[in-house]
């Protein structure tokens, strides 16, 4: 998990399937129990990890300060209101998977926080009272929710989340991963839905299919060389979470893989693209004149919220009214934790000049 306010001089962009962020509650049966919790902190997550024909498998972290060794976690089925899964804690801090697989449905949730299918409990014993409970919830405004803290942020002073080829999304089949499917698609969930879990930024690859004409139509969102859906299908969904939300958005238009450097004359596909997110988004698309250093308020204040960065020199001078300076994104490739850790250790100690992400995945 990660905080949306550390106050770290850059952007980072987390490479994940999706996050479910969680708020801790305090319920009234904490007075005068013990152990008690000065600040304690528990979660559920969902691992994008696939292995033995499951995927989705809910785990449960915990950091706690004040700590007595038999403290439980308990996972809640927020329907039945019946424990499905129990464990005694041993440490102080640390995370353990339940093996139960969250089952994700093909459903668009709303623009208001909304409770999902888990809660975990914190308690003394199994059957002793709840000391502190988090919600599986969706949190589509927790800018907003939090402007009091985040107003007087800039950009840069923040973790913002984000997901990586953000736009190559299926659900999961009873077959598992094809082939194909585990090498081409990232998320499991649309643009729309990744938003109202909480991303913030997505990365988005474009392709344009036309060497003889100038069309909006022929715009592709892709994965490489590998079409996903029509680019519209995605504008459509940013369009709606932006009309719907006063979120702070990044769109990291990164790569541009197929159709923009082979083309016939008069053809303009860098062009042709600016122009339609220009039309069809242009009403929240924030100037670059605020630039990285802006503060939270000042989006709010313009009621401009859409960040557009483009990976593409020419192009961006050509709109740099409203066309962010890049992205710079740092992949470790990395296969184990240790290794991970390493990486992420160097990047930090000497982070690349101007906003820039890395991909957290193993």
């Amino acid at each position: 998990m990660f905080s949306a306010i550390a106050n770290l001089k850059l952007s980072i962009f987390l490479s994940l399937l999706f996050i479910l962020f969680c708020n801790v509650s305090e319920t009234s049966s904490e007075v005068n129990t013990k152990p008690k919790c000065k600040k304690p902190f528990i979660d559920i997550l969902i691992s994008p990890v696939f292995a033995n024909n499951e995927t989705n498998i809910l785990e449960l972290i915990w950091s706690l300060e004040d700590f007595v060794p038999g403290t439980m976690l308990i996972l809640m089925n927020s329907k039945t209101k019946k424990a499905e899964y129990e464990y005694k804690l041993t440490n102080p801090t640390g995370f353990v998977s339940t093996n139960i697989s969250y089952k994700i449905t093909n459903t668009t949730y709303g623009f208001k926080k909304q409770a999902l299918d888990y809660y975990v409990e914190l308690k003394a014993s199994a059957s002793g009272p709840v000391i502190c409970s988090s919600n599986m919830e969706t949190n589509p405004t927790w800018m907003q929710d939090n402007a009091a803290v985040l107003s007087k942020l800039s950009i840069r002073e923040m973790f913002i989340p984000g997901t990586h080829d953000s736009g190559a999304s299926t659900e999961e089949d009873d077959n598992g991963e094809q082939r194909v499917q585990k090498y081409v698609m990232t998320q499991d969930e649309t643009i729309l839905n990744q938003f109202i879990f909480g991303i913030r930024s997505v990365d988005l690859r474009i392709a344009y299919y036309s060497v003889k004409s100038n069309d909006s139509s022929k715009l592709w969102l892709n994965h490489g060389v590998q079409r996903i859906c029509p680019f519209s299908t995605i504008v459509n969904q940013i369009k709606k979470f932006m009309e719907n939300t006063k979120e702070i958005v990044t769109l990291d238009l990164h790569q541009f893989p197929v159709g923009f450097s082979l083309h016939s004359p008069g053809v303009h596909p860098h062009d042709i693209l600016v122009e339609y997110l220009k039309a069809e988004l242009g009403q929240f698309i924030a100037p670059a004149s605020l630039t990285w250093n802006a503060k939270l308020e000042e989006f709010w204040k313009l009621n401009k919220t859409l960040i557009i960065a483009y990976n593409d020199e020419k192009t961006q001078q050509k709109y740099s009214d409203i066309l962010w300076l890049p992205i710079t994104q740092k992949w470790a490739n990395a296969q184990d934790i240790q290794t991970m850790k390493k990486y992420m250790d160097h990047e930090f100690n000497q982070p690349p000049a101007g906003p820039w992400s890395t991909d957290v995945s193993v």
